[in-house]
């Protein structure tokens, strides 16, 4: 979700936001290369500025240098996007500003529906359910003289969590002893090795019971990592995806992105069990639904648990602009309020959105055959109608 530490801290800075008096720009504005080019998304961000300046010009609440301040925080985010954002692999931008120097800029690696919301504090309901949704990875490094661990939190390590050191000698010289002594030396020395290991492993199992972190990395030498993976609590056990060939000396750096390849092919192992349970398990029991007729239809009466899609997956529909009714089927007006179907060339990141705001897992796929032949987005339910 974010790119580095300091994205980490800005983001922990934002959902504790304190107000401080002035309005809080939330500009959220689809990015997504594979759905939208950069004319169109700026088209788009010009649109919903326009739209802002009319409310702030005739409606009530902000006298002169408000409405001034806050002009001027819109042109601020339109001449950023226009001059100086490039998206990448970015699906959605996020940036919060204020009139008293407050800049938070986020790339979401999820389709979130474009809008400006102007209060007294940031628009972080969505981003509260993406990071609900996250998972937290524990990376142990270890060899026989240390071990320390760190948290992997939306893509950074973003916490120090705990180090360890040993009073095993990495090199003995024997050169001087007699063979008993150096026989009982190392029996010594074996024996405060296995203490260490046992001390790592209960902190660590101390540090899983606290949520710290929900997965664990092993990161040491290979001659090392077996003999401690034996140490680990079943628990720790059953959690562990992977190890790395780092140690406690390791870069930040190195460990991030070695860790990043672990979690990446872990996530993506998850996430297509998930679309074969739902095809082979879920669906059939009547636990899952597919395709986009019966997963919107599953939305509007907050059904979902975890919303399936793939990344590139698009598709007509309708809007209703009073309740946000959706559907795919042209009709003449709202079933619901009779209010007025609006035509969208794509939906799905207004469903994506309905789903964060009820609290939905949000699971992007990444070219799925399976879930392409199913429909291409589906859902897990929480309960049986």
């Amino acid at each position: 979700m974010t790119n580095s530490n300091r994205d980490a801290r800005g983001l922990e800075a934002i959902l504790n936001y304190v107000p401080t008096g002035k309005q809080v720009v939330s500009l959220y504005l689809l990015v997504d290369r594979s759905r939208i080019t950069k004319k169109n998304y700026q088209t788009r961000l010009n649109s919903m500025i326009a739209a802002s300046r009319e409310k702030l010009v005739s409606g009530p609440g902000f006298d002169k240098n408000r409405r001034k301040e806050i002009l001027g925080i819109l042109e601020r985010l339109k001449a950023f996007v226009n001059d100086n954002f490039r998206a990448d692999s970015a699906k959605t931008l996020v940036i919060f500003s204020s009139g008293d120097g407050l800049w938070e800029e986020f790339r979401i690696p999820i389709i979130m529906r474009s809008k400006i919301i102007i209060d007294p504090k940031p628009y972080t309901q969505n981003i509260r359910t993406l990071i609900s949704n996250s998972k937290k990875y524990g990376v142990l490094l270890i060899n026989r003289e240390k071990a320390q661990i760190y948290s992997v939190y939306l893509g950074e390590i973003n916490q120090y969590l705990a180090a360890f050191i040993s009073d095993v000698p990495s090199k003995v010289n024997f050169r001087s002893q007699a063979a008993l002594r150096e026989k009982k030396i190392l029996g010594r020395l074996e024996e405060k090795l296995h203490h260490f290991f046992k001390l790592v492993n209960e902190k660590t199992l101390e540090l899983f019971k606290d949520r710290k972190f929900d997965y664990l990395i092993l990161g040491g030498r290979k001659e090392i990592i077996p003999g401690f993976y034996n140490y680990l609590h079943s628990y720790l056990q059953s959690k562990h995806i992977g190890s790395i060939d780092a140690e406690p000396d390791s870069s930040v750096s190195l460990v991030s992105g070695k860790a990043r390849e672990v979690i990446d092919e872990f996530e993506t192992r998850t996430k297509n069990d998930l679309v074969d349970k739902l095809i082979d398990e879920y669906n059939p029991n009547g636990m899952g639904v597919l395709g986009i007729d019966a997963t919107i239809k599953s939305l509007l009466v907050e059904q979902i648990r975890a919303l399936i899609y793939e990344r590139q997956f698009v598709h007509q529909g309708y809007i209703c602009d009073l309740c946000r009714y959706l559907t795919i089927e042209h009709k003449d007006s709202c079933p619901y309020c009779g209010g007025k179907l609006v035509f969208y060339n794509d939906i799905v990141d207004e469903i994506v959105e309905d789903a964060l705001n009820q609290g939905c897992e949000i699971v992007d796929i990444e070219a799925s055959k399976k879930l392409t032949e199913a429909g291409s987005i589906g859902a897990v339910l929480r309960y049986k109608l």
